[in-house]
């Protein structure tokens, strides 16, 4: 999974250090000069000098601000002595102080590049993980030290969680999609810059549909205006669904038939081609470049070059079905049936590790985006399993984490929303969950009356399906179309 999957739509990239390096180059000339004539010349650096590129709400912390000098308080809108007019002769510690009043992603885009100094005190870690402890004292779990890949990033996440998640019944818009499938839907997908939301069903068919076209949920027939075409061809159930990660408007899906179809949404005719790659079910697939590689119940992965159109290998690293896979550019994951993790090196062509678990492996995840270092497992008892993925260690960390002390659901579904972790099951529930080690649920949606069989995001939207033949659709109201008089 791609930055972009766990950043949803309230996640920002942040700088790297060589990036920050090549911005305060850039613009020295602007910052840098100006700070130190003022420092120079003592006169104030007050909020107006930044107003060009800070925030309303970051400029009246500013200047709603105290500074204390010896016994006395000072606003920061009244005159004081010249000589205490200049930032940068504050402590460092000071300096961080006020820093931390101030949004993380600003403070590191905008005030890490206005000068050396600034961007010298923000470069520490050290600095962000104290930040991270006082802020949020409740999270600031020991047990996650050791599997944190940037406290930089997890404090911007954590202030993008809560604002996200502070209220999500009155910030998200619910759509259910339903009426077009006849049987149990199986599998979910986001894709075309979350304008499109594709489904499969046990009735052979693909679903697409219009997100675009969803505005109030209160308006009647907003299901039948959203469905744009139903995609006929598979002679068994449709069980994984995959997009063109290049944005392209093309999509397979892979079925109980043992065939993966791709479908090209703009063309006259939309099926483009049949691939037969195994001999049994495609359960799980994932589309990476030019790339396809499947997981299917005749224990095999086969990747399948789109462009040769030819297979270009087979693993077969498990005894039983391969249930769920995930792929980046280092490993292939897979979960399976035979209750192991297979983790294939693609460059050294050979299994890299496999992890014995106690349960099989419905649902996988990878955190480390989102800044931490885990490998997420879904069960068929009803539990979360992580493993610590930090230098490709891929151990499993006990004790597993149970979602609901009253289910033995499996879990079916796993993927990230909003900053945090998203988890269904065939108990009919859907949970928000920290990104964190220690589980703590956020948020509970209850909308569905059947089993949820899997959930999936993009870009600012999260889907769910479910065996009682409906769609849920997760959106912020503030992204609502526009009404067109």
């Amino acid at each position: 999974m791609d930055a972009s999957d766990c950043q949803g739509c309230c996640y920002g990239n942040i700088e790297t250090e060589a990036s920050n390096r090549d911005m305060i180059e850039k613009h020295d000339t602007v910052y840098c000069q100006e700070f130190q004539q003022h420092t120079q010349s003592k006169d104030p650096v007050s909020p107006d000098h930044l107003k060009h590129s800070v925030p309303d709400d970051n400029l009246t912390r500013l200047s709603n601000m105290n500074i204390c000098i010896g016994d006395e308080v000072h606003s920061a809108n009244e005159p004081m002595p010249h000589q205490y007019w200049s930032l940068a002769t504050f402590p460092p510690e000071l300096i961080l102080v006020i820093f931390s009043y101030l949004d993380a992603r600003f403070t590191l885009r905008v005030l890490a590049c206005v000068c050396k100094l600034f961007h010298s005190l923000l470069s520490s870690e050290s600095s962000w993980k104290t930040r991270f402890g006082k802020r949020w004292p409740r999270r600031n779990n020991r047990e996650d030290y050791d599997f944190v890949s940037s406290w930089k990033r997890i404090c911007v996440q954590q202030e993008d969680l809560d604002k996200f998640w502070h209220d999500p019944t009155s910030s998200l818009d619910f759509y259910q999609l339903k009426d077009q499938h006849f049987a149990p839907v199986d599998t979910v997908h986001i894709m075309n810059s979350a304008n499109l939301c594709i489904s499969g069903a046990r009735d052979r068919a693909v679903g697409v549909w219009s997100l675009s076209a969803l505005a109030d949920p209160l308006e009647e027939g907003y299901a039948k205006k959203s469905f744009k075409q139903s995609l006929d061809g598979h002679r068994g159930w449709v069980w994984c669904l995959g997009s063109d990660p290049t944005g392209a408007p093309r999509v397979c899906s892979g079925s109980w038939d043992g065939n993966i179809k791709l479908w090209d949404l703009q063309g006259q005719s939309a099926e483009m081609t049949t691939i037969s790659a195994h001999k049994a079910a495609v359960l799980c697939l994932s589309w990476e470049q030019d790339m396809l590689i499947s997981g299917s119940y005749d224990r095999t992965i086969v990747m399948w070059d789109l462009r040769a159109g030819n297979s270009i290998g087979s693993l077969k690293n498990h005894s039983k079905p391969v249930l769920c896979l995930t792929v980046d550019d280092r490993f292939i994951i897979s979960g399976s049936e035979d209750k192991t993790l297979s983790v294939y090196d693609r460059r050294a062509a050979q299994v890299y590790k496999s992890v014995k678990l106690k349960t099989p492996v419905f649902s996988l995840c990878q955190s480390s985006t989102c800044g931490y270092n885990y490998l997420r497992v879904g069960g068929r008892d009803g539990r979360l399993h992580m493993l610590d993925t930090t230098a490709d260690r891929f151990e499993e960390l006990t004790p597993s984490i149970e979602l609901g002390q009253e289910s033995n659901g499996k879990i079916s579904g796993i993927c990230h929303y909003g900053g945090a972790v998203v988890a269904c099951s065939t108990d009919k529930s859907i949970k928000v969950l920290e990104p964190s080690r220690v589980l703590s649920v956020i948020h509970t949606f209850d909308c569905h009356t059947g089993e949820v069989t899997a959930v999936n995001s993009g870009g600012s939207v999260l889907a769910s399906c479910s065996s009682d033949l409906t769609i849920g659709i997760w959106r912020p109201k503030s992204l609502r179309p526009v009404a067109i008089i």
